[in-house]
């Protein structure tokens, strides 16, 4: 992915985040986010940069998976 508001919109589908949820994290509101993320000047909140590279990493490292999770079972299941 070449731009970081792609980058930014991957990350936030992945983890299953919001603007707003993203703002209640990080202590700003809904429309602050908003509006640095969505600036046309080129540039990104650092903040975003960081939470986007982490998270690629993670992916990319097997930290985080999107196979569904094998369903645990005991002798006594039928």
């Amino acid at each position: 992915m070449s731009n970081w508001k792609q980058r930014y919109e991957v990350y936030k589908e992945g983890l299953g985040l919001i603007n707003k949820d993203i703002a209640e994290s990080v202590g700003l509101t809904l429309n602050s986010v908003e509006v640095m993320v969505n600036k046309k000047d080129g540039s990104f909140p650092k903040w975003a940069k960081l939470a986007i590279i982490t998270y690629e990493q993670m992916v990319k490292n097997g930290r985080i998976t999107y196979d569904e999770p094998e369903v645990y079972k005991v002798e006594t299941d039928e």
